[in-house]
């Protein structure tokens, strides 16, 4: 079946990823927190790109293995989504591509949602809020 293959983020992604976990309350030593967090991003990145995503991010930042943010019938459900938003064709190795970048701008997103936050407020709800 099909998945992801292996992505590499931007070093700046790589550093967001530990400081939303951190934020979260997540274990940074689990192997579930990282593939979690990134689902999230996408999430966000998705939500908030309307049409192509950025593509300047570069990438010398941590490597995703194969798999980890959608495979078998999640990464039909992510590549179907991303061509209906697209509105265009989009082969296996550029759903990858698409992948990593909605995950980039949603860790961004991400990032300024908790720089927004006031002391008092857990980021966790925030997540929340709006579903």
């Amino acid at each position: 079946m099909a998945g992801n293959d292996r992505l590499t983020m931007s070093s700046e992604a790589d550093g967001l990823i530990k400081k939303i976990i951190t934020v979260l309350d997540l274990d940074i030593n689990n192997s579930r927190s990282r593939p979690t967090v990134l689902k999230i991003a996408f999430a966000k990145g998705f939500k908030h790109v309307k049409g192509e995503p950025r593509d300047d991010f570069g990438g010398s930042g941590w490597t995703i293995p194969a798999g980890v943010i959608a495979k078998d019938t999640d990464y039909l459900l992510y590549k179907h989504l991303m061509i209906n938003e697209l509105q265009k064709p989009i082969d296996d190795k550029e759903v990858d591509q698409y992948l990593l970048r909605y995950i980039e701008e949603g860790l961004r997103v991400m990032n300024e949602e908790i720089d927004q936050l006031s002391p008092l407020e857990n980021y966790m709800i925030k997540l929340t809020e709006n579903i």
